[in-house]
Formats: C-alpha cells, sequence, structure tokens
C-alpha cells in the first residue's frame, strides 16, 4: 500500500479499526447487528427514492454513458445532467487526508466498532447516509454497486461479485480524495434498494472506507495509509446471523444457512482474499470452550503501518465461567510474517474494571494518552455488544492505533 513517508519507519508501527467501521455493525458476539447503516449512519427512506429502470450492461444504458475525463459515469448511478464526478473541494484541508478501509462481511457488525474509534479520536460524527463530523467522514461501499437491486436480479450477480461494483470510479474518488478535492460520490439506498442521485461528498482529515471491498481494487488499496479486515470464521457468522435473522426475520435455521451458503462462493473469490493484503486483521473463532463463547484474534502484519502492540507475558483471568487466557505468538499468515495477540473467553463483568486494568498492565506498544485509557474506554462502552471478550477489547486497541496512525502522519494530536 502507498504511505505517506512519516509512515516508513519501524516495524513498530500499524494500524486501527474504528468503531464506526462503518455501515455494517461490528456487533459482537452475542448480539450480531443489523446494518451501521441503520445504526451508526441513520439511513432513512428517500421520499424522492425511485428506480432508474436500466442495468449496467445493457443496450439501453449504453446509450446513456457519459464520460468525463476518462472517467466512466454509469447512468445506473442516477447522475443528474449537472454533475461530474470530481470537482474542487470547498474548503482547503491543511493536511492530506488519512484513508482507512474497512473491510467485512454483511451483517459482522461494525457500529459499536465505529464508536471505538470515534471515542480513541475525541469526535463525532452526523448521522446521515454518509456520516460525516468535523473530524472523520464514513463512506459505505455498497454505494459503488453498480447496479440497484432490481437490476442486481436481472445480473444474477450478487452484490459481492467484483462485476456488481464500479472500482474505477471508486479508486479515482478516493484518490480525489486523498488529493483534497470533493466527488460526487453514488448513493446505495438499502431502505428501497434504489440508486439515488449521488451526494457531494468533501474530504475530511480521517476518511474510513467501509465495506464489502475496500482493499480489492488495487487503486483503492494504494490509497490506504491502513488496511484493517474483519475475519470471522464460518460457524461464527452462522451463530450470529442465526440469532440476527430467527429473532428479526422470523428466518429458520435452515434458510440461514441456505443464504450464507449461497453467498459463499463469491464471499470466497472477492472479499475472503482482502485479509492477505490488510495491515491488520481481527478475526473471530469459536472459543475452546465452544460456542458462543470467541477467541478473538489481533493479527498484526510486521513492519507494515499498523503499529504493533504486544504482550508482556500470557494471562490467565479467573471469577468467570469460561474465564479468558490471552497469548501471543508470530506465525506465517498469507506469505506475511505476523504477531498474533489472542484473547479467548471472557472478562468477568463483575470485576470487570480491575481485570481490565491488569490486562492493560500488561500490554506493550498500546500509544495510550493515559495509563488507564484502554480501561477507560472499555468501561464506558461496558453495555456495548463485545465488552465481555476479546472483540470489544481488540476493537478499542484497534481504535487507539488508527489515532496513533493519524498522528504519526499529520504530526498532530487528537
Amino acid at each position: 500500500m502507498a504511505r505517506s513517508q512519516s509512515l516508513l519507519i519501524p516495524a513498530a508501527l500499524l494500524a486501527a479499526a474504528l468503531c464506526f467501521v462503518a455501515q455494517r455493525a461490528f456487533v459482537a458476539p452475542s448480539a450480531p447487528a443489523s446494518r451501521t447503516v441503520r445504526r451508526l449512519t441513520a439511513l432513512r427512506a428517500n421520499p424522492n427514492s425511485v428506480p432508474t429502470g436500466l442495468v449496467w450492461p445493457s443496450p439501453e444504458a449504453e446509450e446513456k454513458l457519459r464520460e468525463v475525463d476518462g472517467i466512466k459515469m454509469y447512468p445506473t448511478h442516477a447522475w443528474t445532467d449537472d454533475m461530474q464526478p470530481i470537482v474542487p473541494a470547498e474548503k482547503k484541508l491543511e493536511d492530506t487526508p488519512v484513508i482507512i478501509g474497512v473491510a467485512a462481511d454483511s451483517g459482522c457488525g461494525k457500529s459499536t466498532f465505529l464508536r471505538r474509534i470515534l471515542g480513541a479520536l475525541g469526535t463525532d460524527v452526523v448521522p446521515g447516509h454518509t456520516a460525516v463530523g468535523d473530524m472523520m467522514t464514513v463512506v459505505c461501499l455498497d454505494d459503488y454497486h453498480t447496479n440497484d437491486r432490481a437490476g442486481r436480479k436481472a445480473t444474477g450477480w450478487t452484490a459481492l461479485d467484483a462485476k456488481e461494483n464500479d472500482f474505477a470510479l471508486m479508486g479515482t474518488q478516493i484518490e480525489a480524495l486523498k488529493q483534497k478535492k470533493a466527488v460526487y460520490k453514488p448513493i446505495y439506498n438499502h431502505d428501497t434498494g434504489n440508486k439515488d442521485p449521488p451526494e457531494l461528498l468533501q474530504p475530511n482529515k480521517v476518511m474510513v472506507f467501509e465495506g464489502l471491498h475496500p482493499i480489492y481494487d488495487e487503486k483503492a488499496r494504494a490509497q490506504l495509509d491502513l488496511g484493517i479486515y474483519i475475519d470471522i470464521v464460518n460457524e461464527v457468522k452462522f451463530d450470529w446471523k442465526v440469532k440476527r435473522d430467527v429473532e428479526e426475520r422470523g428466518w429458520t435455521e435452515d434458510q440461514v444457512r441456505e443464504d450464507i451458503n449461497k453467498r459463499l462462493p463469491d464471499f470466497s473469490a472477492y472479499v475472503d482474499p482482502q485479509k492477505a493484503n490488510a495491515d491488520v486483521v481481527l478475526r473471530y473463532e469459536p472459543s475452546d470452550k465452544g460456542l458462543p463463547f470467541l477467541k478473538v484474534k489481533l493479527i498484526q502484519k510486521k513492519g507494515g503501518a499498523f503499529p504493533v502492540m504486544t504482550l508482556k507475558k500470557d494471562l490467565t483471568l479467573t471469577g468467570s465461567k469460561p474465564g479468558a487466557t490471552l497469548k501471543m505468538y508470530d506465525e506465517d499468515w498469507f506469505g506475511n510474517d505476523v504477531t498474533v495477540v489472542e484473547m479467548d473467553g471472557e472478562i468477568d463483568m463483575d470485576n470487570m474494571e480491575a481485570q481490565l486494568k491488569e490486562i492493560e498492565e500488561n500490554l506493550e506498544g498500546l500509544g495510550a494518552k493515559s495509563a488507564t485509557e484502554l480501561t477507560d474506554a472499555m468501561m464506558k462502552l461496558k453495555s456495548s455488544p463485545g465488552s465481555q471478550n476479546g472483540t470489544g477489547m481488540l476493537q478499542t486497541v484497534i481504535a487507539m492505533k488508527v489515532r496513533e496512525v493519524y498522528e504519526k502522519i499529520t504530526g498532530k494530536f487528537a
């Protein structure tokens, strides 16, 4: 990945995860959530949301294709005649935006994760289709689906398929935003399934691009200052989706399994391979004690953009069932040398603060602002999904590392 020169330093430098990591919900083990779109960004149905009636590719869409400065403007994005894909920004940023990519499958739960990042940066965002704040903007990459829901039914391609995503426009617009330009970004309306007219998006200090494919396309990947991949093994994904879809949608377990299996070939082909190019991977596996307990791994690429965090010694926490263990080891991950910090089991929620302090005292390279910042951040979101296990704890570590990467690149302190 192309990095700012200030990032090309010691192997102890890498990156993070945003509690927004945006438009799905990185909700934890016990409560998988619906799309972040509905939580963090509070997407509402647009009363003017109407289908384009077009499918790409088709002769009808080809007739309406425009091209501006070599950028193809597919009419399925619902462009208006006065729009261009890249325009001057309304105001000039002092520093180059820090670009974070967060890759994960849908239904994985990223909203809590994003809140943890916002907390580490000391900022907030205003709900809307795209969440925008004075410091951070969170973009859902579903907006770059080439076709609307009806169009995908016509092509027979899933949203995971590279053919159903406008990577050329995505990479060009991320590059433009990094160059401090503004863009008219497409909108995929999850409520209606339509492509609504694009919205004007200004560059911001930190821009998070989250969704299925932020690390997939070479041009988009080259703009990232940090690539994060949320890796949920199938057993955990099934367990979470059953909880969500059976309770919220009235599905049966067989229907949930069928839905996962239907998506699996495209997920394996177009989404999962991104973890080989990520700077840090947050991996959820079943606990050695079995589900619903989790084993969560922070897989940190050595010499990459993510400042490596280590353990001074292995830990065993008691006082709850099944309790929690933490350990660290090195391994090969898709040809990359990585350092893994692993947490298996759960914190004793009746003794949460003391156990978190014990963990925090055993961490090196955390980049905290105080001796208890990790503990304090976790206690603040104690009731949030995943706070009882490694999902919440390691999400918070990543959030603090996102801040560290931002400060390293800009020389400014959040």
